[in-house]
């Protein structure tokens, strides 16, 4: 499958390529996102050079609904050209009936609604677009920033699994949470990067 982009409010979902090593680099020595995020540390410009060039584009080789996809979250910088703000995956499991999806922010990209909108544009192209029933995250227990994230978006939170996720070695206990995609047909909606509730509809 061709790698492709997907475009929200705020951002802009587009593949990763060669060019973004220095800056997943850069965002990667964040001591937030190597407390939380699977990644080496310490954080090597080789690391960042695997992730761009073969980790984030191998998955897109797969057939469709089994296609890993992971894209670069981009916004138009001050100079008007698109700046790497972070990353947003989905990871069909089992293919064809449900996705992972895992996201992270650099830190100077904070604050702005871009991790909402990188996450509700993933969400509703897995859903609507993909046909997955479902869309299910987890974090590491005590990851509040992401678990409010995927609460804003919409997420149901539905408990705790005990040595669900390995980081570095260590198994630890990760918080999990749904949604389906009868719940983009509700009432309760879902909030906006600016900070308006919107329908799903």
């Amino acid at each position: 499958m061709e790698p492709y982009s997907l475009r929200g409010e705020l951002c802009e979902l587009t593949p990763f390529n060669p060019a973004d090593t220095q800056r997943v680099f850069d965002y990667c020595q964040d001591g937030e996102i190597q407390r939380w995020v699977p990644v080496p540390v310490p954080y090597r410009m080789e690391d960042a050079a695997v992730f761009t060039t073969s980790t984030a584009q191998k998955g897109w080789g797969g057939p469709g609904l089994v296609a890993e996809r992971t894209w670069a979250i981009r916004q138009l910088g001050p100079d008007g050209k698109p700046y790497l703000a972070g990353a947003v995956c989905l990871r069909p499991n089992p293919p064809g009936a449900s996705a992972e999806i895992g996201y992270l922010l650099a830190a100077d990209s904070r604050g702005r609604g871009l991790a909402t909108d990188a996450v509700n544009t993933a969400v509703g192209h897995a859903i609507r677009d993909l046909g997955m029933r479902r869309v299910y995250w987890q974090a590491l227990v005590g990851n509040w920033a992401s678990r409010r994230l995927a609460v804003r978006c919409g997420f149901k939170v539905e408990g705790t699994l005990r040595s669900q996720l390995i980081i570095r070695g260590v198994a630890a206990d990760a918080w999990v949470g749904t949604i389906l995609a009868e719940d983009l047909a509700s009432d309760d909606g879902y909030w906006t990067a600016d900070g308006r509730v919107r329908l799903w509809d």
